[in-house]
């Protein structure tokens, strides 16, 4: 039962510490974010456990930038891995190490050498097996032809938008317990992120390397919008632009999901797929692809840079997001500004 408890707390800090970094942030910063979650899973006395819980860790700092701390996580992870007693939990948690490397990290080389030296023959197999895939997966894409409309989101997206912000709720004592991406939606200083951010700790917004106390201004649960207003603004600040109603029709090629580091802007041009409400209208939540994991709160962008949802949600297997569309924002911030 212990062991299930402390499984489940570390399982809960890794959901809460999901959301990629910024561009900007050092590897310092990054290890600082993760570092009460280390120290907790150093704690653990089962091998197997700790092993598991150190790669998950490793495994969610790969998906921030830059990608060097993960996989020195990782390989820490691969040592503790050979302390486990049983041969095939070794050979297990090693399968899921050499796939991080290779899927969150892209160290495709070092991912096969773990894989090769794997003793169960059949995880070893299907260690090998799963990295080719993931390999194939990304030559394939960095050989596909790119759309006119990828290329010009690139190009709008080289650097990032400055009305982009971390948004982090803290305890007492300073620590992070949740964090998320958001927006400022006016130059007085409302932001836009996820409900699910708050925690009952004190709200922090990170912008342009200054950080401010932010009040809650409204809370949808439902809806995982959180709107805030930053104290002491002593100047205007730089507004997204939320569209009133954004034209986009099913399987247009609009919208980017402004989240993680620039090199991957190809790989978040989504499509627009649909409305939840089962038409064409942009009148309710809409899903699209190019969405990712740890893109909570981040805005969705169309070629005019204009803000035409926000992340709230995305599948497992990073297939498709789900986002709230800027006509429902919109009259939440028009709300709160009368």
């Amino acid at each position: 039962m212990d062991r299930q408890m402390r499984m489940m707390a570390l399982l809960v800090g890794l959901a809460l510490i999901t959301p990629r970094l910024s561009w900007g942030e050092a590897h310092t910063a990054i290890e600082k974010r993760f570092a009460p979650l280390l120290e907790q899973a150093r704690t653990i006395r089962d091998k197997e456990e700790q092993t598991q819980s150190v790669s998950g860790i490793g495994k969610m700092m790969c998906q921030s930038f830059p990608k060097e701390p993960g996989v020195r996580v990782l390989q820490e992870a691969l040592t503790l891995s050979r302390a486990i007693a049983s041969p095939l939990a070794r050979s297990m948690q090693q399968y899921w190490i050499a796939v991080s490397l290779a899927g969150e990290c892209g160290e495709i080389d070092e991912a096969i050498r773990i894989a090769r030296s794997i003793d169960d023959l059949n995880q070893r197999v299907n260690a090998i097996q799963t990295i080719e895939k993931i390999q194939k997966e990304a030559e394939k894409e960095s050989i596909n032809i790119v759309r006119p409309e990828e290329e010009e989101m690139r190009r709008a997206l080289e650097q990032a938008p400055p009305f982009l912000v971390t948004v982090e709720n803290v305890d007492g004592e300073g620590s992070v317990k949740s964090f998320a991406h958001g927006f400022i939606a006016d130059s007085r200083g409302y932001v836009l992120t996820n409900a699910h951010l708050d925690k009952g700790g004190n709200i922090l917004v990170l912008h342009l390397n200054k950080e401010y106390s932010a009040d809650i201004i409204r809370r949808l649960g439902s809806s995982d919008i959180l709107l805030l207003r930053l104290q002491k603004v002593a100047r205007s600040l730089p507004a997204a632009t939320l569209s009133d109603r954004p034209e986009l029709i099913q399987n247009e090629t609009v919208v980017g999901t402004v989240c993680g580091p620039i090199g991957g802007v190809r790989k978040r041009v989504g499509i627009f797929e649909k409305s939840l409400n089962g038409g064409q209208a942009f009148s309710a939540d809409f899903q699209s692809d190019g969405i990712e994991q740890g893109c909570s709160g981040a805005p969705l962008l169309n070629l005019k840079r204009e803000v035409v949802g926000m992340v709230y949600g995305v599948s497992p297997n990073d297939r498709f997001g789900f986002a709230k569309p800027s006509t429902e924002l919109r009259k939440i911030l028009e709300k709160a500004l009368k």
